[in-house]
């Protein structure tokens, strides 16, 4: 049998892949239910705005220097767009799925669930909004989705789940698959920012809250109740395929395919 597909007969893997798909859809959960309780967040844009490197002409600059470079400025516009998401499923397929490293895909999941609660927590006191939403800049979305909200800048998620993702795969560096997902998280970081999607402080406290968790959840495992060896094989596999298939649904339903469009024409230089 294909060691992949063997990954997915493995009682262990197919505990710990359904709970990281219920993390995402506990963020996706707390992105909905923001619309009404974070009505209480304190916006501290303003107050924000008098530190330094947040003035219009930083921000627009940068830019403007990124759309100067075309094949840099693509390059940071896919990243950007499989950063989030993209990176937590590619992060779990190649530690779980393809590795099947138990303890390195606990840490990996404890190092997310805090993030999520720690940066969620952070939102529901205080916000901040994105540059290019402060900034009016034309061409950017200004919509909330089910994967983020305007409010949701600073700590990054996207910068945090970057630097997690660096620090967990650096023991794998050697590897080809190691150095891939390094590469691309480490794109992530100057994309947010020269895309004007994020502040550099963002980008700054997201690897605070990254090095943090990552302390704290260095040898963490997850304890499977018992409870879960009592269900058939075939049971917790077909519960899997379905929470699966309603994670890509919400992603494609939160991705504005518009943008995808816009974007591949722009990259075969159509109009």
């Amino acid at each position: 049998m294909n060691p992949f597909l063997a990954r997915l007969r493995d009682r262990d893997v197919l505990v710990r892949l359904n709970a990281f798909i219920l993390s995402y859809f506990g963020w996706i959960t707390f992105g909905v239910l923001y619309g009404y309780i974070g009505k209480w967040s304190v916006d501290v844009t303003r107050e924000f705005l008098k530190l330094p490197l947040t003035s219009k002409s930083l921000v627009v600059g940068l830019l403007d220097f990124t759309k100067s470079l075309p094949p840099l400025y693509w390059l940071l516009r896919m990243v950007y767009y499989f950063g989030f998401a993209g990176s937590i499923g590619f992060m779990v397929l190649y530690i779980l799925l393809y590795l099947c490293d138990l303890q390195t895909s606990d840490e990996l999941l404890a190092r997310y669930i805090m993030a999520y609660a720690g940066a969620g927590t952070i939102y529901l006191l205080f916000h901040i909004h994105a540059p290019h939403y402060v900034y009016h800049i034309p061409g950017y979305s200004m919509e909330n989705t089910l994967l983020t909200r305007q409010e949701f800048v600073l700590p990054s998620l996207h910068n945090t789940f970057a630097a997690i993702n660096i620090i967990t795969i650096w023991k794998y560096r050697r590897r080809l698959g190691g150095k891939a997902l390094l590469g691309v998280n480490t794109l992530i970081p100057f994309a947010t920012v020269l895309l004007a999607h994020h502040w550099i402080y963002d980008v700054i406290t997201g690897f605070l809250l990254a090095i943090t968790v990552s302390k704290i959840t260095s040898g963490w495992a997850v304890r499977i109740p018992r409870c879960i060896y009592t269900l058939e094989l075939k049971s917790l596999g077909a519960i899997t395929m379905v929470n699966l298939a309603l994670a890509t649904l919400m992603l494609l339903v939160a991705l504005d395919p518009r943008k995808w469009i816009l974007l591949i024409k722009s990259i075969l230089g159509q109009p």
